[in-house]
């Protein structure tokens, strides 16, 4: 779908449908986090002197960030201008009519 293509009413559609995703991400990163915390914590393995629920969670964490948010922007976040299009009647913008 092109810039030009989306009304008013689906930019809204389509910025809700991101924020949706953004918080489905949001949640699985905090549930990895605290998931490998719970799962890891009595580990006796270490890796650079540092426990490795340490590094699982932390580290992978900020990996699966990453990955996420590229994911978010190819795939759910659409290129739109949120102001009025220039072929839209509208008034100037001096208020000349």
């Amino acid at each position: 779908m092109q810039k030009g293509d989306l009304s008013y009413s689906e930019k809204f559609a389509a910025m809700d449908r991101e924020a949706f995703a953004t918080v489905i991400l949001a949640v699985l990163i905090t549930l990895f986090f605290w998931g490998a915390v719970f799962l890891l914590k009595d580990s006796a393995v270490f890796v650079a002197s540092m426990p490795l629920w340490f590094v699982v969670s932390c580290i992978g964490g900020y990996l699966l960030s990453v990955v996420g948010v590229i994911a978010l922007a190819r795939h759910f976040m659409t290129d739109f201008s949120l102001g009025e299009e220039a072929g839209e009647d509208k008034e100037d913008s001096d208020g000349n009519d």
